[in-house]
């Protein structure tokens, strides 16, 4: 008797507690970067467009401001499906890297097994891989698109690392209530979140698509949070570029609150690619999936507040 009520109290408060929540799963999409291997070097959520009988999915991209798919993998099943096609409204548009692109007007949107209504998607024109036509008649999952914050404006967005899976609610559930909270600032749907570095309190980007690095900064800041020698160079990309980032060891612990985080590099590159973001951006620099992979985060749109269990 007592099995049984252990049992049925254990069965409640996992449902109570986690299996009730409408969980997305993600992989993790590894890579080789200069002959090197990763295994987590972006978040991919299986989506569903238009309820096309394809498999799709995108990347999750925190660091971006508008979901949209890629015009070069997306341009074939415009061909083939009309009823797509004709959602593409150059009357709507957004810019990405200084281009002006279309949009798709009203697409049907599911990420994993959960509707996201009627949508508006972005189109990169030019952007990613190119298809054969074998692709269109394979069970190939497609990478397509970029999923951005503007789907999760005014909810909450929980990313459940160990887990691999997310979810997006209105409110902060009962069994995340107790998680380190902190307030966060918002600008275009972008979140930066303070963490304390040599004893003062910076505000970083926190960026889901930077997956490789804790801290990526500006050369100068680098050196003086971590004046030793070069540990490890990575060669990276940013939409299709590819250059070198050098990372080097901290002298003090970086911490989030009184949460001291994991040890880690910080990197810089020598082209200064990002120091124009960083000062429009009010930014130290970049923070992203590194320093959480053995925590659940929870992103509180409407209350502006960014929270780690």
């Amino acid at each position: 008797m007592n099995k049984l009520v252990t049992l049925f109290f254990l069965l409640l408060t996992s449902s109570a507690f986690g299996q009730q929540l409408p969980w997305i799963p993600f992989n993790w999409e590894g890579g080789t970067l200069a002959g090197r291997r990763f295994d987590k070097v972006a978040i991919t959520v299986p989506v569903t467009l238009d309820n096309l009988p394809h498999k799709f999915k995108m990347q999750l991209d925190l660091g971006a401001k508008t979901t949209h798919v890629y015009g070069n993998p997306i341009a074939p099943y415009l061909a083939k499906y009309p009823a797509l096609n004709v959602k593409l409204d150059t009357t709507h548009t957004f810019y990405m890297q200084g281009q002006k692109n279309p949009k798709l007007v009203g697409v049907k949107l599911k990420l994993g097994p959960i509707d996201f209504g009627l949508r508006d998607l972005g189109s990169f024109r030019n952007f990613g891989d190119k298809l054969t036509a074998k692709t269109l008649t394979d069970k190939t999952e497609v990478h397509v698109g970029t999923i951005a914050p503007d789907l999760f404006q005014n909810r909450v967005l929980i990313i459940d690392y160990p887990h691999q899976r997310l979810c997006v609610v209105d409110k902060v559930p009962a069994a995340y209530a107790k998680a380190s909270f902190q307030p966060f600032k918002l600008k275009d749907g972008r979140i930066k979140i303070p963490l304390r570095i040599n004893g003062q309190q910076e505000d970083l980007l926190f960026d889901t698509g930077s997956s490789l690095f804790a801290l990526l900064t500006t050369r100068q800041r680098a050196a003086t949070l971590a004046p030793g020698a070069v540990q490890d160079s990575i060669k990276t990309s940013s939409w299709g570029e590819y250059y070198y980032v050098y990372g080097r060891r901290p002298t003090g612990a970086i911490y989030y609150g009184t949460k001291q985080l994991p040890e880690a590099l910080v990197f810089a590159d020598n082209l200064h690619k990002f120091d124009k973001l960083y000062e429009e951006e009010g930014v130290w620099g970049i923070t992203g999936n590194a320093y959480f992979l053995h925590n659940t985060v929870i992103i509180d749109y409407q209350n502006h507040v960014f929270g780690v269990q």
